[in-house]
């Protein structure tokens, strides 16, 4: 008979931690259920007292999946949740549900044939004004479930909320969900910078991507991860205190901070010294790379892709670097050779790459490599 092999037991610590955490972040969701019928929802949605955010994206769903979700509700299927948040001024965030909103309202307003159905074919050609009055008034009195977010859950759980349980198969990344939830002059700047031909030239990436604002979320960490690198910690190896493994909480967070600091600079003096500096850093690091590096932030000469840790590491490292050492210009030794090296490789493959140990090991390397060459 084969043994049972006793299972270690779990660190007193890690599960005091765990419960920390569990604790801290239950305390940041508050939230109601409550019922209503899309008469009403598609009311208030056309009163605008129930709006779509600007990080989400524009109306997606073709008119076969519209018209079989309207189906859907003609068999009687459930009808998923939707997740609304209570804004400052009173209004309905639609957190989670627009693409369905949209859909209940198109087809109600009669500008939705519906086209494509297997189930109910006779439905085909159909519109809402073509169906006898009764199954109409039986439509617009459907109900849905709406859970309702007061207005002290954030902007950073409102996004791991509709990431984790968006039904709608479009969601809203985090550079698209900053750049409308975290308006300001730093993100003017991110903005400003990603559209650069400069970086433009070193960032070779797919029109997929682009759209999805990924050069924004490039730009956001140089500077998140470069104005909170501490050198003096870690026994002068250099430490990013502030950071945590639950990275768009640390971006969100240095937004609003870079958001709020250059604004009162600008208050105060029309200009801020923060934005320039920052623009100087980054088009210096830029020319910087441009020089040691062959092929940019790619991997070769035809490279079309940018992994976010190569250009973390590359980018972050060397600015570092120029910031310690300001005749590194001068000399600007070709990095081929550490990026060619298994120890690059090795720091910059994308498995637990928000983990902060790994972080600082590829942007160390870089910026060590670069201080000895």
């Amino acid at each position: 008979m084969a043994r049972k092999t006793r299972r270690k037991a779990a660190n007193p610590a890690q599960v005091e931690e765990a419960e920390k955490q569990i604790r801290e972040y239950s305390r940041t969701v508050n939230f109601s259920v409550t019922d209503y019928s899309f008469e009403f929802i598609v009311q208030k949605f056309n009163e605008g007292r129930y709006y779509v955010p600007d990080y989400q994206r524009n109306f997606t769903w073709p008119a076969k999946k519209q018209a079989k979700f309207i189906e859907s509700v003609f068999m009687g299927l459930p009808i998923p949740f939707l997740f609304f948040w209570l804004d400052q001024e009173g209004r309905l965030e639609i957190v989670d549900g627009s693409q369905r909103i949209r859909t209940i309202r198109e087809f109600m307003a009669d500008k939705l044939v519906l086209r494509g159905l297997e189930t109910i074919p006779a439905l085909n050609g159909l519109r809402f004004s073509d169906l006898p009055d009764a199954r109409q008034l039986m439509f617009a009195e459907r109900s849905l479930r709406v859970i309702l977010l007061d207005n002290s859950t954030d902007a950073v759980t409102r996004t791991e909320m509709f990431a984790r349980i968006n039904t709608g198969g479009t969601t809203a990344n985090d550079a698209e969900v900053r750049r409308g939830s975290l308006p300001g002059p730093f993100m003017d700047l991110v903005v400003s910078l990603s559209e650069s031909q400069e970086f433009i030239e070193l960032t070779p990436i797919s029109q997929q991507l682009i759209d999805k604002r990924e050069r924004e979320e490039l730009v956001t960490r140089f500077f998140a991860y470069l104005n909170s690198f501490d050198p003096e910690l870690q026994n002068g190896e250099g430490d990013i205190p502030k950071y945590i493994e639950e990275p768009r909480r640390f971006y969100f967070a240095y937004v609003q901070k870079e958001n709020k600091k250059i604004d009162e600079e600008m208050k105060q003096s029309g200009e801020s010294s923060s934005a320039e500096g920052m623009r100087h850093d980054f088009f210096n690091m830029l020319s910087f790379v441009k020089r040691i590096s062959p092929n940019g932030f790619t991997k070769s000469e035809t490279g079309n892709q940018v992994p976010r840790v190569r250009f973390e590491a590359l980018a972050v490292g060397a600015a570092l670097a120029l910031r310690y050492d300001h005749e590194l210009m001068d000399r600007a030794p070709e990095i081929t050779p550490l990026l060619e090296s298994e120890e690059f490789s090795e720091a910059t493959r994308s498995h637990a790459a928000n983990v902060k140990s790994n972080l600082l090991r590829r942007i160390r390397i870089v910026k060590n490599w670069l201080a000895t060459a």
